[in-house]
């Protein structure tokens, strides 16, 4: 695991000294909208900034929703450095907080880095997959046992007209004995987005986990009014 941490650091030392290009285009994401999960009702908000260049990617998200009393607050940054030399070739960090009273969850700790690469670019999207391995803390103040896994994931996304949708599958294998349950798990995301005027759009999702072990498979809808400057 060393080794693939040196080799993650030393492909982006390289391509930072590659990466000349000075210009950027600034996003910035709002939502708020209706959540349901479980037969319950709520309601969530939504936040993002992004920043993207020919071979840079930085993402930063904060997500959070009130349902039956609980609530659930997400932030996550993730950063990706395209290789120019190989084209479709690039590194990724990920790291994020996770809080949930509803699953009496303090506070999470995950990081994930590894490998993409785009298999497929064209006009209007693009599918990617990616590799590597990933780590959670399920209680970060007053817990240092690690969960440590493989992960890896395929990404589509694609453009139609006034019409957007992007599907997302992940699978986390865990490694590491510490924690004695097994917490390996699929992760499946799809979204539609349709954008009724240029700043403003109605977006429809649906998420989904299938823990592999306690055969647990929780999963929640929502639907969203977003705006885009």
């Amino acid at each position: 695991m060393m080794r693939f941490s040196a080799l993650i650091l030393l492909l982006t030392l390289l391509a930072a000294e590659e990466n000349t290009e000075k210009a950027a285009q600034w996003s910035q994401y709002a939502r708020g909208g209706l959540t349901h999960d479980q037969s319950l009702n709520g309601g969530h908000i939504y936040f993002r900034i992004k920043r993207v260049t020919s071979n840079t990617f930085r993402d930063l998200r904060m997500f959070g929703y009130n349902l039956g009393g609980d609530s659930y607050i997400y932030l996550r940054y993730k950063s990706s450095l395209k290789y120019s030399h190989f084209g479709r070739l690039y590194n990724f960090t990920t790291v994020s907080y996770q809080k949930n009273t509803r699953a009496e969850l303090n506070l999470r700790y995950h990081f994930n880095q590894g490998l993409g690469y785009f298999m497929s670019e064209y006009k209007n999207g693009h599918i990617n997959t990616e590799v590597g391995h990933a780590y959670d803390m399920s209680d970060y103040l007053n817990d240092t046992r690690k969960t440590s896994y493989i992960k890896s994931g395929i990404f589509w996304d694609h453009s139609i007209q006034d019409a957007s949708i992007k599907l997302e599958a992940e699978w986390f294998k865990q490694i590491s004995e510490i924690v004695e349950a097994d917490l390996s798990r699929f992760q499946f995301f799809s979204e539609l987005s349709y954008h009724i005027s240029t700043p403003l759009s109605l977006i429809v999702g649906f998420e989904q986990d299938y823990y592999i072990e306690t055969n647990i498979h929780p999963q929640s809808y929502y639907i969203s009014l977003g705006w885009k400057k």
